[in-house]
């Protein structure tokens, strides 16, 4: 599992957010627990994100993305089923297993200006310039 920013120009925070995303989840999760209906969006949303209208580009481009990844119809469906069919408890399990994780590395591709800064801030980071 991984979380990904992309350009990100709030370093600290990002990782911040990562950091507490367990909690977050955990109490999101005691939310869609007692709301039904909250759930039931959380999953028309994702479906939707899944199955939603293509421009002819976007399917050239999906199209290609399935075939280079090997990706079947079956697979896309499994997956799509097991959305469908999310619980509340998922959630939690999900939480309990970032909450869980043991040594988690990560991966910065950033500015020395914003290791510095993060530095400064209390993150314990290891910069490898590589040009």
């Amino acid at each position: 599992f991984g979380f990904v920013s992309y350009r990100d120009p709030n370093l600290v925070k990002t990782l911040d957010v990562y950091d507490a995303a367990a909690d977050a989840l955990m109490k999101a999760t005691d939310k869609l627990e007692n709301d039904p209906d909250a759930l039931a969006s959380a999953i028309i949303g994702t479906v939707g994100d899944m199955d939603g209208a293509l421009s002819p580009d976007q399917k050239g481009w999906s199209a290609f993305i399935r075939w280079i990844t090997r990706q079947s119809p079956e697979s896309r469906q499994k997956k799509r089923n097991e959305v469908l069919n999310t619980k509340p408890s998922d959630f939690r399990e999900f939480a309990q297993r970032l909450k869980n994780m043991k040594n988690p590395s990560i991966a910065v591709v950033s500015s020395k200006g914003s290791f510095e800064t993060a530095a400064q801030e209390g993150k314990t980071l290891i910069l490898k310039e590589v040009v």
